[in-house]
């Protein structure tokens, strides 16, 4: 028995035309006024094995420090080169993407090292701990709380993590030997979802790739989904009154390269989503004579990230950043 009834319906719904969706996305997550240059700290410099790395800090709207590490390629800069935004998963840290060497975390399970890896491919990657990930967390009920509060103010979490998103695409932007009309936005689990959303909201952003991100159909999730999976910071009030997922790749995403990878069994996302994507967002990639941009891949197994998905990821940055 779902938690609210298969046929309910949004209250107050309004159609959005394609070309305005963009514009009420920033509205209901809060987006507005978003820098262009974004001030930021940067922490001694270390070499391993030819990638030097950083801790780099900066701020988000609500005054909080976003930690995170770059990475890059040691040596002179010959010429500029593509940027990655990774972020983790609610469990998962900067420090974990930036490991030295890619593998799974013994105990957990959680694919370490894929920044770093990202930078042995030639790419300027900073990984940064997002809003939302426990290591940025007082506690749990603390995180809930927060979450209640915001929304009165029409700052939904999900629009703060967008934001740190976008902000560390700033941040990357403006390191030296980068290029800024070549950024690409990815993420595990809570961080796909930021790289998406960030991305609809950002004509900027040349790539996406979010990893079991959440994406398909809100609708989907909240009717087919399982409730104690997701935290409420995933929800974005109102947004159903106005479009769902695939209505928001399809107008602020489409035509640029864009790939998800969306296991059978994940948790988190249902197949019924999925096939709302592919069903809305195909036609209009073929219309624009651009199909082979958008890919939703979908393996089989549960919400993980494997060093199969990271080699999907990373071709397809290899040949659209």
């Amino acid at each position: 028995m779902p938690i609210v009834p298969y046929n309910i319906t949004p209250a107050f719904p309004e159609a959005i035309a394609p070309e305005d969706i963009r514009d009420k996305l920033l509205e209901l997550l809060g987006l507005y006024d978003l820098p262009v240059e974004v001030p930021y700290a940067v922490g001694p410099i270390t070499d391993m094995e030819g990638i030097e790395s950083a801790a780099v800090t900066f701020v988000n709207s609500l005054g909080e420090d976003v930690p995170g590490v770059l990475m890059y390629a040691a040596g002179p800069k010959q010429t500029s080169v593509p940027g990655i935004v990774c972020m983790p998963g609610t469990s998962g840290t900067a420090e974990e993407i930036a490991a030295g060497h890619m593998g799974a975390h013994q105990e957990t399970g959680r694919l370490l090292g894929w920044g770093r890896e990202l930078a042995r491919r030639g790419y300027t990657t900073l990984a940064i701990t997002i809003k939302g990930c426990v290591a940025r967390r007082e506690s749990a009920e603390r995180w809930e709380q927060e979450a209640k509060f915001l929304v009165a103010y029409g700052r939904p979490q999900m629009g703060i993590i967008a934001e740190e998103a976008l902000r560390a695409a700033r941040v990357l932007a403006a390191v030296e030997g980068v290029d800024d009309e070549r950024l690409g936005l990815t993420g595990m689990s809570l961080g796909g979802l930021a790289s998406w959303y960030a991305m609809a909201c950002a004509p900027w952003i040349k790539v996406g790739v979010p990893i079991c991100g959440g994406i398909g159909s809100m609708a989907s999730n909240i009717l087919h989904g399982l409730p104690d999976r997701s935290s409420s910071a995933i929800y974005v009030p109102h947004m159903l009154r106005y479009f769902d997922h695939p209505d928001i790749v399809a107008a602020c995403i489409a035509p640029r390269p864009f790939m998800t990878i969306i296991p059978t069994e994940d948790e988190d996302m249902p197949q019924q989503g999925a096939e709302a994507l592919i069903r809305q967002v195909e036609p209009v990639y073929r219309g624009r004579r651009c199909a082979d941009r958008f890919v939703v891949r979908q393996p089989p197994g549960n919400h993980r990230f494997t060093p199969e998905f990271f080699t999907w990821m990373a071709e397809w940055f290899d040949q659209n950043l």
